[in-house]
């Protein structure tokens, strides 16, 4: 079977779009799947040189076959993200090794615009945008090929074709994106990874952890509507640790905490215990992508009026849905509080709940720091006081500890960061019946003077303490505070700035170079700049869309704007039809058929019509046979257009034609005068 033999400029954007397409998920294919892309490819380009014949239907069968497996092998499972974008792609390169006809040629193409989307599964920032534009403009240019009758057609001017078409379509598409009805992004769906991060997780298990790898990845922006509170003040709280097993702190069971908080609804009993004292601080969020249900606010929040967000009975957000697309929700904290003065006695067994058995000697030392303390402030103090002991390092680099992570890291190692210290303190606490609880999220930030915002990354996740006083209520206590105040002060930077352990697997992150000046101002104009695209392009959500447009043009709703939209949209396609129809007739004419028109308008009007449907020759003859005298000039314009009709159109080779005419103009004015 011969096959249709795809024109070879087509052939060449189609494998360079290809490749293009399928490079940035290289870092996330197995070794089998990249080995199968590289061998279609180059069975592709044999088969087009005659070199090779096309697979015969075992062979193909073979390859989906062993494709599949190392795909299975290669991501362990065929559930998630990852292994249905890698069967995607696999497929996309077998349907290389079948495009016998045109319309195969078609579904290959029609798989690159897919792939290329698949693209904003894991990125939407800028760079990815404008690097998956430029793919996208490789694949129309190899449809444009396609659909060419010459193959020899240079490349180039494909792309240049396809560029043109794609930039003609922006307007349009700025147009759409601004005014057609949104709906929720699908595309959003972060991976999530088993490696030992700076995170925040619902699960705490420092003992475990030898080497803690940090990570500059975004956590999310704050803007605030007036002044930004100092650094030692910004506790993003995220989650609340309460249960203790003996190794790892978890959250409490979600059947104990009861209805939660919505502005929508009556308020529950509990709302009664938050008491807001002042210090206001108005500020919005826009969250990444966590595939978690928690949010972040600073301490202490009211409840927001965002859909689908609600307050837990400790007084931090919960997302009814996970967090798959970038989030906007505006905030009201109040950083002088007092929550729960009164705490009821099954919440205070709770939140002294310790296992009977594992780390004695920790116990031991508490109630000897206990007996000497007057009172349980004092205690709290003295505890503190331990941690402010030369002994104690706050450092990223802690050893592994045992069975009794407790008793190791306070009376062996004396090495940790913060969830070492905030859950030893929690220990300590509890053990002499002093209710306290661990809680996550993030401390501090980067404050950027050109966008005004607070920039949040992972490396900045802290962990800290709640107890609970008489009369006060939850009072934060952070022991991180006592062994390493520049952690809370300065960040974690500066906290272990003598270890040399700050973001050390990283070595080209712009986030170790702060103390360069041109480079930190370079980075900063670059987050701002991504910060506004995240802000008006990524997170242009339905709600945001109607809230501006009700701005501008009142009270809007979805169905009349839709209904707007599809009536301007289709009388823009009239316009666009009747001026493309109208031009049609001059478009299609080539160059010289435009001046050999032109020659037999001059005749015409000399009374030497042409005949329709008459050809070039016989026009001539009749002619020459009325008019003898035009001969000499009706031989070389028909011979010249005749000669030029077999040649390439070129715009050089086409003068030779309009110098004819201008011969016959010159001798017919002669013969006038």
């Amino acid at each position: 079977m011969t096959g249709f033999q795809i024109p070879r400029n087509s052939l060449a954007w189609m494998l360079a779009a290809q490749t293009a397409v399928i490079l940035p998920h290289i870092s996330r294919m197995p070794y089998s799947t990249i080995a199968l892309c590289f061998f279609c490819v180059l069975w592709r380009v044999m088969v087009y040189q005659g070199r090779w014949s096309y697979p015969g239907k075992w062979v193909k069968v073979l390859f989906v076959f062993f494709g599949i497996v190392g795909l299975g092998i290669g991501y362990g499972t065929f559930l998630g993200l990852d292994p249905w974008v890698g069967l995607l792609i696999m497929m996309f390169v077998l349907k290389l090794l079948e495009m016998h006809h045109k319309r195969d040629g078609y579904v290959v193409i029609l798989l690159g615009y897919f792939v290329a989307l698949t693209q904003f599964l894991y990125e939407q920032g800028i760079p990815y945008t404008l690097y998956m534009f430029v793919c996208v403009i490789m694949i129309t240019a190899a449809l444009i090929g396609l659909n060419q009758t010459r193959s020899h057609l240079r490349p180039v001017q494909t792309f240049k074709k396809a560029s043109v078409l794609l930039l003609q379509s922006v307007p349009l598409m700025i147009v759409l994106f601004v005014l057609f009805p949104r709906i929720s992004p699908l595309w959003t769906v972060p991976l999530q990874s088993s490696v030992a991060r700076t995170g925040v997780t619902d699960t705490m298990t420092p003992g475990n952890i030898a080497l803690l790898t940090q990570s500059d990845e975004l956590a999310f922006r704050a803007t605030f509507a007036d002044e930004v509170p100092p650094l030692s003040k910004l506790y993003w709280r995220g989650l609340v640790l309460s249960r203790f097993d003996g190794e790892s702190w978890t959250q409490e069971l979600p059947a104990l905490y009861g209805r939660l908080y919505r502005p929508d609804q009556p308020p529950p009993s509990w709302r009664d215990n938050m008491e807001l004292l002042g210090e206001e601080v108005k500020y919005s969020i826009l969250l990444e992508p966590t595939s978690q249900n928690w949010l972040f606010s600073l301490t202490m929040p009211e409840g927001t009026d965002k859909e689908g967000i609600g307050l837990v009975r400790d007084f931090r957000f919960y997302s009814f849905r996970e967090i798959r697309s970038k989030l906007r929700y505006e905030l009201t904290s109040h950083l002088n509080y007092r929550i729960d003065r009164d705490l009821h006695d099954f919440w205070r067994y709770r939140y002294t709940l310790l296992p009977v058995e594992g780390n004695p000697r920790s116990k031991r030392l508490a109630e000897s720091i206990w007996d000497r303390s007057p009172n349980k402030q004092e205690y709290i103090r003295n505890v503190l006081r331990r941690f402010n002991r030369e002994e104690f390092v706050y450092t990223l680099k802690p050893p592994v500890l045992g069975d009794n992570s407790i008793d190791e890291f306070l009376l062996d190692s004396k090495r940790g960061f913060c969830e070492h210290y905030a859950g030893s303190f929690v220990f300590l606490m509890r053990t002499v019946g002093i209710p306290a609880r661990v809680v996550v999220g993030y401390q501090g930030g980067e404050y950027n003077r050109i966008g005004n915002y607070v920039e949040v990354r992972q490396f900045d996740a802290h962990a800290w303490t709640e107890v609970w006083q008489e009369g006060q209520g939850w009072v934060r206590v952070d022991p991180t505070s006592a062994v390493a105040p520049e952690r809370i002060e300065s960040g974690l930077e500066f906290a272990v700035e003598g270890e040399d352990t700050f973001l050390s697997n990283l070595p080209l992150s712009w986030m170790k170079y702060r103390q360069t000046l041109w480079l930190t101002e370079i980075r900063l104009q670059l987050s701002a700049l991504s910060h506004y695209w995240d802000s008006w392009v990524v997170g242009y959500t339905p709600s945001v869309q109607m809230s501006l447009l009700a701005r501008y043009f009142g009270d809007l709703d979805r169905k009349w704007l839709g209904m707007v939209m599809m009536s301007s949209f289709f009388s823009l396609l009239g316009v666009v039809a009747i001026f493309i129809l109208g031009k049609r007739s001059h478009t299609l004419l080539r160059p010289i058929d435009r001046e050999y028109l032109k020659f037999c308008q001059l005749l015409a009007k000399q009374g030497l019509p042409r005949s329709v449907g008459e050809g070039p020759l016989h026009y001539a003859a009749r002619v020459v046979q009325t008019r003898p005298d035009l001969a000499p000039a009706m031989k070389q314009v028909t011979d010249t257009y005749v000669r030029l009709n077999y040649a390439e159109d070129q715009p050089e080779k086409t003068e030779s034609l309009r110098k004819a005419i201008r011969v016959y103009r010159f001798r017919n004015l002669v013969t006038e005068t």
